[in-house]
């Protein structure tokens, strides 16, 4: 009876250890698990910070969490060389591929080689924030007095109606249109010809100069993804004039 009841105790003892071990390979599915759900908090292995990475719509979004007044990067998925799926931005710059097995890598502008992230935990999507017409138009002329201080000339801006549901987009392509151009400021000579900016409504994402103005299309029904990056724009009023 004792021999018996030592032999459950160590069987006991031998599992709870077993317990205990590392499983590399529970852990890799369990990362992979994690990686493949569609909206998340990321961490850097390098510096620790966190970026929320979207992929619930057609378009993927990433956002730094230390800098939620920074840009919301448009991702379109792309095949990455090896395998894995790369996400891209409209001027073709990668931000983050995922591996077949859940591992990421960010590439940020500040460390362009990619840095190893890990999923930390599951979180919301990202959605433009709801603003009033009022707020269009004070951002509208804010934008338009920006440029001027920056220019040391006038210009005008001016926007189309959008649609209630539609306008957090366009206040946020107001800000993009600001970074644009503070991003390409050294270059002011190429900046002579523009006089005047639109935001125009259509059905997909768009930006182009016509005469002596940048016109800046939107589709606010989609979200963030309805409008071009802030490199895409910066691109454009780089480009030549003449050019559609």
């Amino acid at each position: 009876m004792t021999r018996w009841i030592l032999a459950i105790l160590v069987a006991a003892l031998a599992a709870g250890a077993a317990a205990g071990m590392q499983n590399p390979l529970r852990d890799r599915l369990l990362r992979n698990e994690r990686a493949q759900q569609v909206t998340g908090w990321f961490q850097r292995a390098d510096t620790g910070e966190f970026f929320l990475f979207d992929r619930s719509g057609d378009a993927a979004l990433l956002r730094e969490r230390d800098a939620p007044d920074s840009e919301v990067l448009v991702l379109y998925p792309d095949r990455a060389p090896g395998g894995g799926t790369a996400f891209i931005t409209d001027t073709g710059r990668e931000v983050i591929r995922l591996t077949g097995l859940g591992g990421a890598t960010y590439f940020p502008s500040s460390s362009p080689d990619g840095v190893i992230a890990d999923f930390a935990s599951p979180a919301g999507s990202l959605a433009p924030a709801p603003r009033s017409p009022d707020e269009i138009r004070e951002r509208a002329e804010q934008l338009a007095r920006q440029m001027a201080a920056s220019l040391d000339r006038s210009i005008s801006v001016a926007y189309a109606p959008a649609p209630r549901a539609g306008l957090g987009v366009q206040y946020d392509t107001l800000n993009i249109i600001a970074l644009a151009f503070d991003g390409v400021r050294s270059e002011r000579r190429l900046l002579r010809g523009v006089e005047h900016v639109r935001i125009e409504l259509g059905e997909a994402p768009a930006a182009y100069r016509q005469e002596a103005s940048l016109v800046v299309v939107i589709a606010p029904e989609l979200g963030y993804a309805g409008r071009p990056s802030s490199a895409f724009i910066g691109q454009v009023l780089l480009a030549d004039p003449g050019a559609t």
